[in-house]
């Protein structure tokens, strides 16, 4: 074969139109379409093909294959309602590519959940799992610096099966964002509670003076209730403390 033979065959792997049997939308389609080119690039650089360029379309519909199998475990093991059966070798088992005529590529899910599938893909993944695989960038090392902002992420251990690392990280990540959302919603609410408390504290103190009140009375009034206020705030976040009575 041919350099010419060679190059046609790269187009139209590159160029090829990547369909589903599990209806996705748009832009789902075209972070597909983008996943589809990224994995020719990267078969072309693997030692096996550049002895054996032939091998380009075999190695980078076996890429394709990963990445796919990897979306779906990393929504597995955010999904509190993952079935059993729903590992690696389930979605393996049923992920497959073929090529149709007018150079589509359309991938069957066989037995998986339609909506695992729905959920699984999106650009985010596709950007993440890029950046994982790019050997040049450090790989998961990389994805943790990037996702997190240089934070690093305590409680996620690496090493292991790639496509297990890779989804253990994002159910890492989905947890810890997760608490973060969990805890702004909780302060949101104290402030909401705090300021309604105020108001009404204030609407409070303007009727007293008016019925002739001392001021100082009703100040004093006021920042006890505050007091009292911050208090049960805050043994509603911190565990009871026991305490031990001396004998008499």
């Amino acid at each position: 074969m041919n350099e010419d033979n060679i190059q046609n065959l790269i187009n139209q792997a590159l160029s090829c139109t990547v369909s589903s049997k599990v209806e996705l939308d748009d832009d789902q389609l075209d972070a597909l379409q983008n996943l589809n080119e990224w994995c020719v690039n990267a078969a072309l650089q693997t030692p096996e093909v550049a002895k054996k360029p032939l091998k380009v379309v075999y190695k980078s519909n076996e890429e394709f294959k990963t990445a796919l199998v990897a979306f779906c475990l990393c929504y597995a093991l955010t999904n509190p309602r993952r079935k059993l059966k729903e590992n690696k070798e389930f979605f393996e088992k049923n992920i497959t590519t073929y090529h149709l005529p007018n150079n589509i590529k359309e991938i069957d899910f066989g037995n998986i959940d339609p909506d695992t599938v729905i959920n699984a893909i999106n650009w985010d993944i596709v950007e993440d799992w890029k950046l994982y695989r790019d050997t040049e960038c450090g790989g998961i090392k990389a994805l943790v610096d990037e996702k997190t902002r240089l934070a690093g992420l305590d409680t996620y251990q690496r090493g292991g099966d790639p496509l297990y690392e890779f989804a253990r990280f994002h159910r890492k990540f989905t947890e810890k964002e997760n608490k973060v959302a969990e805890q702004g919603r909780i302060e949101a609410q104290n402030a909401f509670r705090n300021a309604v408390m105020q108001s009404v504290a204030s609407e409070v103190a303007k009727q007293q003076l008016l019925e002739g009140r001392n001021p100082m009375d009703i100040i004093n009034s006021l920042l006890s209730q505050e007091d009292t206020l911050q208090i049960g705030s805050s043994n509603r976040s911190t565990t009871p403390q026991i305490t031990h009575r001396r004998k008499k």
